[in-house]
């Protein structure tokens, strides 16, 4: 899955982006939420943070069958995601910090997601991250 991740990582940098919100009118989206709770800080799909924590939010494109995931909202080198698709146990990969925005073709079903910020330590030593962002739910059917 990691080399999943980098290359809709790289496909999702602004080719794709206008495809978050352009077919709104068109009923086209199921965006997530936390059913765990988290502060709306708005924004479309609507994105959800902590205290301390970056945002992230998510939404289904049934017009195009494809998942966006927006994160963001620290200077950081990177971002580790952890996601677990329909049927599939939890995973995590590296998002780009300078991107905000992963996209992929959907299976159908329930996926969650979680995001947390990231600096590279210095030799030998560990990455500093933040807590993770509010878990979030996406039906995909």
């Amino acid at each position: 899955m990691a080399m999943v991740l980098s290359s809709c990582a790289v496909a999702a940098g602004g080719v794709i982006a206008p495809a978050v919100t352009d077919a709104a009118a068109e009923g086209c989206y199921v965006d997530a939420f936390p059913p765990g709770g988290g502060t709306n800080i708005g924004g479309s799909p609507n994105r959800y943070k902590w205290d301390n924590t970056p945002y992230i939010g998510a939404r289904y494109n049934r017009c195009n069958g494809y998942v966006y995931v927006i994160y963001g909202g620290y200077n950081a080198t990177h971002y580790n995601v952890r996601w677990v698709a329909p049927g599939g146990p939890w995973e995590q990969g590296e998002l780009d910090a300078g991107k905000g925005l992963w996209s992929w073709p959907a299976r159908h079903g329930d996926y969650n997601l979680v995001v947390q910020a990231c600096n590279r330590g210095g030799f030998l030593s560990r990455s500093k991250c933040t807590n993770w962002s509010p878990q979030l739910y996406l039906n995909t059917r």
